[in-house]
């Protein structure tokens, strides 16, 4: 039987408004949820790379990244 195992991590983007969102000129952080280290980024080589550092220990040799992209909220106006 094979087992299975779950990580989470949590990406948190800025983009700064009027300029394109392209993957070069990100800023951000992530998170490791499970143990709580953070990293900020600024490229999507550096999000990857945390990730994988964070998968390694538990022998993971391949990584899949499914990017789910949820609609923005609009911005609020108090």
């Amino acid at each position: 039987m094979s087992t299975r195992r779950v990580e989470s991590f949590l990406l948190r983007i800025v983009v700064a408004e009027g300029h394109s969102p392209a993957p070069e000129r990100w800023r951000g952080r992530i998170q490791h949820i499970a143990s709580g280290a953070e990293q900020q980024i600024h490229e999507l080589a550096e999000m990857v790379a945390f990730i994988s550092t964070h998968l390694q220990p538990l022998g993971t040799t391949e990584l899949a990244i499914e990017v789910v992209a949820e609609p923005a909220l609009p911005a609020r106006r108090d």
